[in-house]
């Protein structure tokens, strides 16, 4: 069960999706409906398989149903095209909000959970991620504006699918470029 709910939870299966119900349909009603099964699956997998479900993806979810019921129903992209703005601003304000409250506590609990290294970073390298990482998603998020208001749906759906992925693929990798190399000049 944990096998599959890993690969029904790796982040890149909603991009899939949304690119592979685009290309073959052009329908954003279901795109819509693809995308709110695939993550209410998500999330009852992960209940099954962990007992419990992430708070990112319950927090998705609770926003992705009412949205998309009302996409769907009032025939409207609209509200499943800000879902995305407010994802990525509550993701860049709870980072930042947490660091204020506790210090970078979610940033380096990602991030040691990949390298018990990141453990020992000094509170600067913190302060200068955890702003960075933030500012990346309430800037994406306000992009996702523009997009929506300025662009066809067409448009919009490429620059989900495509730009955001490339964009925080290569924020992750200077990121964590630069917090390897702050790791490994503080440890010598």
């Amino acid at each position: 069960m944990k096998t599959i709910n890993k690969f029904f939870n790796n982040p890149i299966l909603p991009i899939v999706l949304i690119a592979a119900v685009w290309i073959s349909t052009k329908d954003f009603y279901y795109l819509t409906l693809s995308l709110m099964i695939l993550v209410s699956l998500q999330v009852l997998l992960e209940k099954v398989a962990l007992g419990k479900v992430s708070q990112m993806l319950f927090y998705s979810w609770c926003l992705l149903i009412p949205l998309g019921l009302l996409t769907v129903l009032l025939r409207d992209p609209l509200f499943l095209q800000w879902k995305f703005s407010i994802v990525n601003w509550l993701m860049g304000f709870v980072l930042i909000g947490s660091y204020w409250i506790k210090g970078p506590i979610v940033l380096r609990g990602l991030l040691s959970a990949a390298d018990e290294k990141f453990k020992d970073i000094p509170k600067i390298i913190w302060k200068q991620l955890t702003y960075s990482i933030s500012f990346f998603f309430i800037f994406i998020g306000t992009v996702n504006l523009y997009f929506i208001y300025f662009t066809s749906l067409e448009t919009w759906v490429n620059f989900k699918i495509y730009v955001i992925p490339a964009m925080t693929f290569i924020m992750l990798a200077s990121a964590l470029s630069y917090a390897f190399y702050k790791v490994e000049s503080h440890v010598k």
